[in-house]
């Protein structure tokens, strides 16, 4: 297995099985970090997840680093040293916009005005989160296993991409989830069965304290365990793509969406629906080394979508503050999965992305519980190289 796909293999195997309310449909396998995935042996689509729309970031010019970087929120860390822009006031959403098609407008408007122009790499920094249940069987309770992962991903011919992989510990989800924890000894390993379903699979072992970093190198870009393409190293909208392809991708909204819908048709993996063109508009505004030009363009094409509702002020894993839309749709398994993006009104940038379950029925309930989610903490093109790993 190429080290491509080792990475991608190791936040999928985080995922439980049990997440995933579409049993019986395909998914876009590179959604495989921030949504519920697939077990069994027709590959499944992920519920609504990855709107992900979990957030790559506009850029800005930092002419001093010789880079165009961006970091978001508290506590982050750029390749040059850029810290966090720190948390935000209680009334910094005072007058966010209100309606999803309003949030996702400004959120263009303000995320597109920034340089096009790149450096050797595209930087990015997440931390992903699964929350899983673990426990005796008469007082079960829940945890959020967590990874992180930092990414420079070599864009010039000299740059080698390298990935800095990390387990991060699971910690319990909530103070009733901690104290039930602590009922039962504050253990700092749990042992879930393998799944039933994957053949030679071993049982899941989940380890509350953090691990070291791993470094993988030329494994910038893991490719989803089912996509062909050899060494391409990005994928949307249902295939690889390559460097030159994104460099292509139209800047207005109709052009993209009628670009997308010809790549969804031409997919074996995605049909051609809007649940396929919100995760593919969510890759481009999350995960992609792109132009502003392009997020913006595509928060634009989901301004359109039917769908896609306010959810109003919210606050990530991380409590930084922002406004969520976000896009629910029932799987074949009878559950709603939804998808919310958290966006900074302020400056447009995606700030994280979650996976709901909203439960069974005619209906999507109003609350639901939290499956998984993506945290971006910075991202953007920089020209300084990789880092020592963090011991």
């Amino acid at each position: 297995m190429s080290p491509r796909r080792d990475v991608m293999k190791a936040l999928a195997d985080a995922r439980p099985a049990r997440l995933d309310p579409d049993l019986d449909s395909r998914p876009d396998p590179y959604a495989i970090t921030a949504h519920p995935q697939p077990t069994g042996t027709p590959a499944a689509r992920r519920p609504a997840r990855r709107l992900v729309l979990a957030g790559v970031l506009p850029t800005m010019a930092l002419a001093a680093a010789g880079a165009v970087f961006l970091t978001i929120g508290a506590g982050g860390t750029g390749p040059a040293g850029t810290s966090g822009a720190g948390g935000r006031t209680a009334d910094a959403t005072a007058s966010a916009p209100r309606t999803a098609r309003d949030v996702l407008l400004v959120a263009a408007e303000r995320s597109g005005a920034g340089p096009t122009s790149g450096g050797r790499y595209w930087f990015s920094d997440q931390e992903h989160g699964t929350v899983r249940e673990v426990g005796p069987t008469n007082r079960r309770y829940q945890i959020v296993q967590r990874q992180g992962m930092r990414v420079w991903d070599g864009i010039s011919p000299s740059a080698r991409s390298v990935a800095f992989v990390r387990d991060l510990g699971a910690v319990p989800f909530t103070a009733a989830d901690r104290a039930a924890w602590q009922a039962d000894g504050a253990p700092t390993q749990w042992v879930e069965p393998a799944p039933k379903d994957i053949p030679d699979a071993e049982p899941i072992i989940i380890r509350g304290t953090p691990g070291p970093e791993t470094i993988r190198w030329d494994a910038a870009r893991p490719m989803p365990p089912d996509a062909t393409g050899g060494n391409v190293p990005y994928f949307l909208a249902g295939g690889p793509i390559s460097r030159a392809e994104l460099a292509a991708v139209p800047t207005e909204p109709a052009a993209l969406k009628a670009w997308l819908l010809n790549r969804l048709k031409a997919s074996e993996v995605q049909k051609a629906s809007n649940d396929a063109l919100c995760w593919s508009a969510q890759d481009l505004v999350v995960d992609l080394p792109v132009s502003p030009q392009v997020r913006a363009a595509a928060y634009r094409m989901l301004a359109d979508l039917p769908g896609v509702t306010s959810l109003g002020e919210a606050t990530d894993q991380r409590g930084r503050a922002g406004v969520a839309v976000g896009f629910a749709r029932k799987g074949d398994g009878g559950h709603w999965g939804q998808t919310r993006l958290i966006i900074d009104p302020r400056t447009g940038q995606a700030l994280a992305s979650e996976s709901w379950d909203l439960g069974a029925g005619r209906a999507p309930k109003a609350t639901g519980a939290l499956q998984s989610y993506t945290l971006v903490v910075s991202a953007g093109f920089t020209n300084d190289s990789p880092p020592a790993p963090q011991k």
